[in-house]
């Protein structure tokens, strides 16, 4: 395992589209466990991958628009929960290891590249939770392992 930030580098890839269980929120983004929590509750049997945030905004604020999301097999839209199919295609992606508030140095990163290929970046970005805290044990934050997905278009 890669043990310093300044081992991760961005790649570049392809996504398939996904089914998704989605909670669109105007909120701090600590609030999205929330909107996990709501998906959990009413699709646990069908969730088949890690959580991610859509995040809407194209810079940090305070308030922010995201959907907390999760892959799931199937289902149907119930009250504040939209379900469909995520789009796949071309991305920049990076791994950040660490606590969620040092997430503004990957994003630098990320974008810095994506400004020297003169990509232009789609909304929303993504951000994938690979490790992070557990429904019972918080964890260190500093193994935090969260990978952001810029959707990009030459």
């Amino acid at each position: 395992m890669l043990t310093a930030q300044k081992s991760f580098v961005c790649e570049e890839k392809t996504l398939g589209p996904m089914l998704i269980a989605a909670a669109r929120m105007q909120a701090l983004y600590p609030d999205c466990g929330q909107g996990f929590a709501k998906i959990g509750k009413q699709f646990w049997n069908q969730i088949c991958g890690p959580a991610l945030l859509l995040c809407y905004d194209q810079e940090y604020k305070e308030i922010a628009d995201f959907e907390a999301c999760m892959p799931i097999k199937k289902g149907k839209p119930i009250a504040g929960i939209d379900v469909r199919e995520l789009p796949g295609g071309r991305c920049v992606s990076l791994l950040h290891k660490g606590p969620y508030p040092e997430l503004s140095r990957s994003y630098a990163q990320i974008m810095t590249y994506c400004q020297e290929k003169k990509y232009e970046i789609a909304v929303p970005c993504r951000e994938i939770y690979l490790k992070g805290p557990g429904m019972f044990f918080k964890g260190s934050p500093k193994n935090y392992l969260t990978e952001l997905q810029m959707m990009v278009e030459e």
